[in-house]
């Protein structure tokens, strides 16, 4: 559903606008600082400060409409392009051989612009190729940074406590939201009151509880590996900071968040875990979780979460998936191949809830996204775009599973695949219940996170290598100061 949102005025700057502007200020002065990370090929830093500060200080923050509208994120993402430009101007950037991965991200990013281009005008006036620049073009544009660079060991780990690091502020934040402590919330538009839609929940900057899940999810993946390769000190660190994390989730109130985040920091718990230990968990979990959901089940359904909503509207609103379903049925059974275009869905859905062959209230789901990324897919592009797009995704678990499973691994590279798998259970699980494609940044930590992962797979982490190395080859390569992880550790 569309929010409107406060934007600063020309004309009149309150106190709080004020201050919007001068951090916006001071952020694009900031960005004479990314210079240096260039000269030394630094893009992955530059691609991190992309996503945290899309996420905190994104266009809900501050923005410039327009056109296209502008924001400080928008501005960091398109200095992150000019700076690769200029790297692979010196040499510190090469253009990578594409595989079968890439194209298909070629291919996503190419239909869908077709889907959103010939389509044709929306009832609301807004614009389907706005909506493929900022989900999907400007994502895949993270991905291609990522596949762009020479991934290092401290690379991975800077992500890693990136994402943590990103993670607290958004659970902290989360829990400040659902117990009123608005006085330290910020940015302070989070617990806007007239932007009803999720308040009282743990929305965070990106306005929706679902993609702070996601986002939390993800640092929970990074948090749990701190805590499997942490020394004694830093496992209580890392068990405090799962909790705090796990309760952030918590605060968002949202069930899909909830099965993405323990679905996601279970996987970790399988792939370090000793078999008996595996069985034994999946035993209780199935035991203790099929108890708790049949003696819960209706406080589950019937829970208030949102302030402007009652008990009752929150099981309504399980009630429409099935009814969006079979409206997306009809509606693909119509254009199954091409779709009914990318963002078009309202200026096509109206007949579709006027049949009365289901006997069932389809009116009701009228002003309603499809609640599936899946399902979303499909309507707007058609199976052609579908096939890309799930395609794309079930090759990114491939690739996240053998980063993990393929002996003799370093660590920091089966943490990336760790990293992919448990972003990819997040965003699927969320996706099944709500149409992530839409949610401002998840898109940009998907398609960065699977860059990383890919260029890691196409070996292209390098390793440290000390001055003394006796192996020829090495010392060789030490004279560049790095050498490819495509060498064996026995060189």
């Amino acid at each position: 559903m569309t929010r409107n949102r406060i934007r600063p005025s020309v004309g009149f700057l309150t106190p709080f606008t004020k201050m919007q502007v001068l951090i916006a200020l001071f952020a694009l002065a900031a960005l004479v600082w990314l210079v240096p990370m260039i000269q030394h090929g630094r893009l992955m830093l530059v691609a991190m400060a992309v996503l945290g500060v899309g996420t905190v200080l994104g266009p809900a923050f501050f923005a410039v409409d327009g056109p296209i509208q502008i924001s400080l994120d928008r501005v960091l993402w398109g200095a992150m392009f000019a700076l690769a430009a200029i790297g692979w101007r010196m040499g510190n950037v090469r253009l990578p051989k594409l595989n079968r991965l890439d194209w298909m991200v070629v291919g996503v990013v190419g239909w869908f612009f077709i889907r959103a281009a010939m389509g044709g005008a929306v009832p609301d006036g807004s614009s389907p190729v706005a909506r493929w620049l900022f989900y999907i073009a400007m994502p895949a544009g993270m991905y291609l940074i990522a596949r762009l660079v020479t991934v290092q060991q401290q690379d991975i780990q800077i992500m890693m406590i990136g994402m943590v690091g990103l993670g607290l502020y958004l659970a902290v934040t989360a829990v400040f939201e659902v117990y009123g402590v608005h006085g330290l919330v910020f940015p302070r538009y989070i617990v806007d009151g007239e932007v009803w839609e999720f308040f009282g929940r743990g929305r965070g900057p990106l306005m929706n509880p679902s993609g702070n899940g996601i986002l939390i999810s993800i640092a929970l993946v990074a948090a749990a590996l701190g805590f499997v390769y942490a020394g004694r000190r830093g496992k209580l660190v890392y068990a405090v900071i799962v909790t705090v994390l796990m309760v952030g989730l918590y605060a968002t109130l949202t069930r899909s968040a909830w099965m993405g985040g323990i679905a996601a920091i279970g996987l970790v718990a399988m792939l370090y875990s000793p078999r008996w230990v595996r069985v034994l968990g999946l035993a209780m979990v199935v035991l203790f979780g099929g108890a708790f959901v049949m003696g819960l089940k209706d406080q589950l359904v019937q829970m208030k979460r949102d302030k402007n909503l009652t008990a009752a509207d929150a099981q309504k609103s399980m009630a429409l998936r099935p009814l969006l379903a079979i409206v997306a049925w009809e509606m693909f059974k119509d254009r199954p191949i091409a779709g009914h275009g990318f963002g078009h869905y309202f200026a096509h859905n109206d007949p579709y809830h006027s049949q009365r062959g289901y006997d069932l209230p389809l009116e009701i789901a009228r002003p309603y996204n499809q609640h599936n990324v899946v399902l979303s897919v499909l309507v707007d592009t058609g199976l052609v775009g579908a096939s890309l797009f799930v395609g794309w995704l079930v090759s990114l678990m491939g690739v996240g599973w053998r980063l993990v499973r393929e002996a003799n691994r370093k660590p920091e590279v089966r943490c990336t695949g760790v990293m992919l798998l448990g972003t990819m259970i997040a965003y699927l699980i969320n996706g099944m219940f709500q149409d992530v494609l839409i949610i401002p940044m998840v898109h940009m930590f998907l398609f960065y996170i699977a860059g990383v992962a890919v260029t890691v797979r196409e070996c292209e982490m390098v390793i440290k290598v000390p001055e003394n190395a006796k192996s020829p080859a090495l010392r060789g390569a030490a004279a560049n100061g790095y050498v490819s992880a495509q060498v064996p550790a026995s060189s």
